[in-house]
This record gives structure tokens, C-alpha cells and sequence, in this order.
């Protein structure tokens, strides 16, 4: 369940610096009535014992939120989403940065019971899809894309690694 909406501010994201090189535009505006209200409304069902994760979609946007959410300490669950047709283009819906959005994960048999907190707290909100699998599966419209969730981990669990085996300009420290 994404609890907040979509979102389109790309503007200081991570996406325009990793892949475009580009440190530009505003940055997400905050607003802050709306923060509390979905922080409120979260912690809320935190607290009705009706989430089972919560993950913000902050630096990386939805998709991020959505393969970190994937990386259970107890084993690597997959996920398949499926968001509607929008007039937004498939990277500003995965990887803007607005805020007061917030990923949730809840058992099925809980679902009404958050749905309607969210409701009655009147915080936006919108199903995504399930958890299971082996892979990230990620559709909007008629375009999908799936990613194995164990690639997915390991690319992002070393990542520091790699990067600073790729950069020849750090120095080796050994015990």
C-alpha cells in the first residue's frame, strides 16, 4: 500500500544525479500539514497491529522503497505491483522524490482494517499489489518490468564495495 500520492518532483533527485549526472531544479516541496496527517495515520495503523513494514519513498523514489522493502533480514521476499496508466512518464512515477509518502506492507486479512484508518484519518493512499515470489515485478499500464529480488540485493548490499573497488584513486587499508 503506497499511504500519500504518486508524486512527480524530480528536481535534486537521485535519479538526475546517478544517471544523468545533473545536480539541478527544486527540491521536493515539503508540505507540512500533510506530513503529519500521513505520519499520524501510519502510526496509527503501527499501532492497531495492522502494518507489517513501512518504508518511506525518499532518496530513490517509489522503486527504491519498493526493492529495499523487498530485503527481509529473515529472507528476500518479491513483490508484484501494478500501478494505472498515468500521463506521467514511467520514470517520474518510480523515481521522484516527492515527499509524505510511505510504503506499507500489511497482511491480506488486515487490509480493510487499514484501508479504513487511512480513510477516516484522510490520508490518501492507494493499493499497490502483493508480496511473494522471487521477483520485483513492477507493472504501470501495459509496460512491466521484473527484476530478480536476489539480483536486486546484491547489487544494492555491495554496493560501497564496488564502488570503491571501481575507484582505482582509494587507497588499500590493511589489518
Amino acid at each position: 500500500v503506497l499511504v500519500g500520492e504518486i508524486g512527480d518532483e524530480q528536481g535534486g533527485s537521485r535519479l538526475l544525479k546517478v544517471c544523468h549526472g545533473r545536480k539541478e531544479g527544486l527540491p521536493p516541496r515539503l508540505d507540512l500539514e500533510k506530513e503529519i496527517g500521513v505520519q499520524n495515520a501510519v502510526r496509527a495503523c503501527i499501532q492497531a497491529g495492522t502494518v507489517r513494514s513501512a518504508h518511506d519513498c525518499s532518496e530513490g523514489g517509489l522503486s527504491v522503497a519498493l526493492a529495499e522493502s523487498c530485503f527481509n533480514p529473515d529472507g528476500l521476499l518479491g513483490a508484484k505491483i501494478e500501478l494505472p496508466a498515468s500521463e506521467l512518464r514511467h520514470d517520474q512515477i518510480l523515481f521522484n522524490e516527492s515527499q509524505s509518502r510511505i510504503v506499507l506492507s500489511v497482511a491480506p486479512a488486515d487490509v480493510a482494517a487499514l484501508q479504513e484508518k487511512l480513510q477516516t484519518a484522510d490520508v490518501r493512499f492507494q493499493i499497490l499489489g502483493t508480496v511473494g515470489g522471487d521477483e520485483l515485478s513492477i507493472r504501470i499500464d501495459k509496460n512491466s518490468r521484473h527484476w530478480p529480488i536476489a539480483e536486486l540485493h546484491d547489487a544494492w548490499f555491495h554496493a560501497i564495495a564496488r564502488a570503491l573497488e571501481s575507484d582505482s584513486s582509494v587507497e588499500r587499508v590493511s589489518n
